[in-house]
């Protein structure tokens, strides 16, 4: 996948050789559901930051022009300046505010194309892509899901790196959540992960947050106990842990990391290893201007497809003219 893609890629299935664009594109109608199932059966879990680029890649497209469109503010053009780097939140959030419709579709197409494409190192033989031809067939005719239902259901599959955040680098999360979000939104962001914000913090959560980032034992805490919040401030500070009972947006995103619930989706260290070599932002944005080229082509043989028949037929209108104006001579 490090390799520009060809769109004429093909793979063999049933003795058959077929273009790996045109069956990525079929199984776009395998629901979310038989897509978990599938991946489930074979153990394959995928980081979150795959999910990110593939989300980002979607909506990019549309807020490209920003700067030129009425409906974005100016406050929201200067948080736009943060957009490569905007976590899976910042993303969705994005696209609900200025009614940007996630293609589920081209999601689903993107992904199929990811996962084909690195079938051997996820073990994948091809013989079982004709089990999801065969699925094809099946939902053919049912109505598309919508993006919620789909990331509910893939969210069993996607699982969070350590060191990452919403599909981010830790320390990359916490400046474009700081720059690029409201107190609001981060409130909103840790009613995501079942925390809730305090407007300020007590003493005994104050000591339970340095407990959790210096992993100190109970004889440990009940010391912490003793001293004062400004102490408690003082010996936090000395320590490098930068929060205080007065909550800042960056305390506030803090809190969220330490209070997050684990993830009960497994790690797969060889899945991070295969894909944190590749930049798969780029891939998918080489891939989409691929898809435009081919599709711009496509567009240009049929103009000039119809500009022929039209002088064809022009041609041979005249001499059906010319036949009968010299009959009636």
């Amino acid at each position: 996948m490090k390799d520009k893609v060809r769109k004429d890629e093909t793979i063999e299935l049933n003795n058959k050789k077929v273009r790996i664009d045109k069956l990525v594109e079929s199984f776009v109608v395998i629901p979310s559901t038989e897509i978990v199932k599938y991946l489930k059966n074979k153990e394959i879990y995928l980081p979150n930051y795959l999910h990110k680029a593939l989300l980002r890649k979607n909506i990019a497209p549309i807020i490209a022009n920003a700067d030129n469109d009425d409906k974005f503010s100016d406050e929201m053009k200067h948080r736009l300046k943060w957009f490569d780097q905007f976590t899976i939140f910042q993303l969705e959030k994005l696209a609900q505010s200025y009614g940007v419709k996630i293609d589920v579709s081209e999601y689903k197409k993107d992904f199929w194309d990811i996962i084909v494409h690195n079938r051997n190192e996820l073990g994948i033989n091809s013989l079982e892509f004709i089990k999801l031809q065969n699925l094809t067939m099946k939902y053919q005719r049912r109505e598309k899901e919508d993006y919620d239902t789909m990331k509910a259901n893939l969210s069993e599959i996607y699982f969070e790196p350590p060191g990452y955040f919403e599909g981010t680098l830790i320390s990359k999360a916490k400046e474009v959540l700081v720059h690029a979000m409201t107190l609001s939104d981060v409130r909103e962001l840790g009613k995501r992960y079942n925390v809730e914000i305090p407007r300020r913090i007590n003493k005994q959560q104050l000591i339970e947050i340095v407990a959790l980032k210096l992993d100190l034992n109970e004889s440990e805490q009940e010391s912490l106990q003793k001293k004062s919040i400004l102490d408690l401030e003082r010996y936090a500070k000395e320590q490098n842990i930068n929060i205080s009972i007065e909550l800042k947006k960056v305390d506030m995103i803090e809190y969220i990391l330490l209070k997050q619930a684990p993830s009960k989706v497994p790690v797969q260290e060889s899945n991070i290893k295969l894909f944190e070599g590749i930049n798969i932002e780029e891939y998918l944005y080489d891939a989409k201007f691929e898809e435009i080229a081919h599709k711009y082509t496509q567009e240009r043989k049929r103009k000039k497809r119809n500009i022929r028949n039209l002088i064809i037929s022009l041609i041979i209108l005249g001499a059906v003219l010319l036949i009968v104006t010299f009959e009636l001579l």
